[in-house]
């Protein structure tokens, strides 16, 4: 049976052409994919434009984009000409979504240790952005990742629908203080999932039951009312695996890390191109 909520990333960690890379994951079983919007790459960057409408053709739901990271810590910077080049960036590929039907753009808002701490110039950053997205129908998804505390400045700074929740697991078993604490709280503006597995240490985006995540003690955040993708953010382990076989792995750890996946209701996918 396709379950067409579940879903894999485009850049799952083989060297196969785009085009073959596609129908692979179509032929395992799933029904969704994201992608990543390339942008210093000129070669990448030159393609990604057609990548929209291959997905289509392919038979598969693009649930979103993930924007570069670079341009993220200038969005709270206290220099106003790159707070706006940051925000003039964000906008470009927000109206990318929109030209490609692509219902949300997910994005960093911390880089390491180094991004500039949350204040309202930042907020107003966000402000501008959501503005944006919400005039063109798309909803922006901020990952956790480092730093908690960004997300929770902006999810209780800005009280929208179109800024949204992307919660990564293996981010959150890194480096959050509490395990499952951000999706306790903020499980009501989810729109997106990475599900990976990680030994703890690193980020390994490993298959869920490979490593040491509890996906059983986060389920019961997202298994009453999330009608959005369960995506997979994985690559192999050996590399020197079959691509097909690590396909048929991957939607089997992922079914098993759903619950009742088989009952899932299907996100209508539109293979027509525009």
């Amino acid at each position: 049976m396709e379950r067409a909520r579940l879903g894999i990333y485009a850049g799952f960690g083989f060297s196969v052409p785009f085009k073959e890379r596609l129908s692979l994951i179509r032929e395992a079983g799933f029904g969704a994919t994201a992608i990543w919007w390339e942008e210093k790459n000129p070669r990448i960057r030159a393609l990604r434009h057609q990548a929209p409408d291959m997905i289509r053709r392919t038979g598969l739901f693009l649930d979103n984009i993930h924007v570069p990271y670079f341009a993220c810590r200038d969005l709270w910077s206290p220099h106003a000409d790159e707070r706006a080049d940051a925000v003039a960036m964000h906008r470009l590929w927000l109206d990318d979504c929109a030209r490609h039907d692509i219902p949300r753009m997910v994005m960093h808002v911390s880089l390491g240790t180094s991004t500039p701490e949350p204040t309202s110039r930042g907020l107003d950053s966000f402000i501008r952005l959501v503005e944006h997205a919400a005039h063109a129908g798309i909803s922006i998804a901020i990952e956790n990742t480092r730093e908690e505390r960004y997300i929770d400045y902006l999810l209780n700074g800005i009280d929208c629908e179109t800024l949204t929740l992307c919660f990564d697991t293996s981010h959150d078993r890194l480096y959050a203080p509490e395990q499952g604490g951000l999706l306790a709280r903020w499980r009501h503006r989810l729109s997106a999932l990475h599900l990976s597995d990680t030994d703890g240490r690193r980020d390994q985006h490993w298959l869920p039951g490979e490593g040491v995540i509890d996906f059983a003690a986060l389920q019961h955040h997202w298994d009453d009312g999330f009608d959005g993708v369960y995506m997979l953010e994985c690559v192999p382990r050996d590399r020197n695996e079959d691509p097909r076989a690590f396909l048929a792995r991957a939607y089997t750890s992922l079914a098993a890390a759903v619950p009742d996946a088989d009952r899932l209701p299907k996100k209508p996918v539109d293979p027509l191109v525009r």
